[in-house]
């Protein structure tokens, strides 16, 4: 029985449903594929955590990330005047709380 999808199959043999091994469900964020950030990206956000090595919300200087100001989605670009840092903790409360509205 595979675990994932619930459904019985011969014993032995893997789940028609699940990726091959070795083979990611979800490519990592840090690849060229379409629709994932690119280099441009991974670029311009390494630079601002060189320019600015602390969080801008808590002043925390560990586990920094790249923030867009204004969304790809809403028409932002990865330059890097549109780039914060975080640390990961602000920056997913700060996605928390644009999904429900609020915008800080």
């Amino acid at each position: 029985m595979c675990a994932r999808h619930k459904r019985l199959h011969p014993l032995g043999e893997r789940c028609p449903l699940c990726p091959a091994s070795g083979q990611r469900r979800y490519p990592s964020k840090n690849t060229r594929a379409a629709g994932r950030y690119d280099y441009q990206w991974v670029k311009a956000r390494a630079e601002a955590i060189r320019l600015q090595p602390w969080c801008s919300f808590c002043r925390r200087t560990t586990d920094l990330t790249g923030d867009h100001i204004q969304p790809l989605a809403e028409g932002g670009t990865n330059t890097p005047e549109n780039i914060r840092v975080l640390c990961r903790s602000c920056n997913t409360r700060r996605e928390n709380a644009r999904r429900k509205g609020r915008h800080y």
